[in-house]
């Protein structure tokens, strides 16, 4: 209580503010990017903390974090996000195992990976990003997908189920059979 924040540790402050959120009791707990510049040992320490608060209060949380690798031992659903859209959503192996959005097959291939025995192709991803203010009336990854066509830059593509827990947004899934779904 008598030291200042530049004299803790990233983790004893992740720690302060995990319990300052905590005293509240609420049935949500917003964390962003709450395990961004600690080292491995600390993450680990910070997310069994968050799984501990979730199993204990009942309480929500809602990780926000580019990290998948991260994402993956914490969620239970997760949902890509590109300019504030939500661009592919499913259970959380699920959408692992199997992304269809080419953002998401790209946030994939860029993580890293502890299995020695499976290489994955990195995926680039080329381009600009669009306007969050105006990025067009179509797909907003389409100036940087790799598999855009002429349709992507003209219609948002609507909402394709491709389980009866997982869905995405890309033009590409109707050419492959995936049934759309109203949004």
């Amino acid at each position: 209580l008598q030291k200042y924040p530049h004299q803790l540790s990233g983790g004893m402050l992740q720690r302060i503010m995990i319990g300052i959120a905590m005293a509240l009791k609420p049935a949500l707990l917003i964390a962003d990017e709450p395990t961004t510049a600690l080292d491995v040992t600390v993450q680990a320490q910070i997310l069994n903390l968050l799984k501990k608060i979730h199993r204990d209060t009942g309480s929500s949380i809602l990780f926000i974090s580019h990290d998948l690798s991260v994402v993956r031992h914490i969620s239970d659903r997760i949902a890509v996000m590109y300019l504030g859209k939500i661009i592919e959503e499913g259970e959380t192996e699920e959408l692992l195992l199997n992304p269809k959005h080419p953002y998401t097959k790209s946030l994939i291939s860029n993580c890293m990976s502890i299995d020695l025995d499976h290489t994955v192709k990195r995926i680039k991803i080329k381009g600009e990003i669009p306007s969050p203010i105006n990025p067009g009336p179509g797909c907003y990854f389409c100036k940087r997908c790799y598999a855009s066509k002429g349709i992507c830059q003209k219609v948002y593509p609507e909402k394709t189920q491709i389980t009866d827990t997982h869905y995405a947004y890309c033009h590409q899934l109707y050419e492959e059979g995936e049934k759309i779904i109203e949004s």
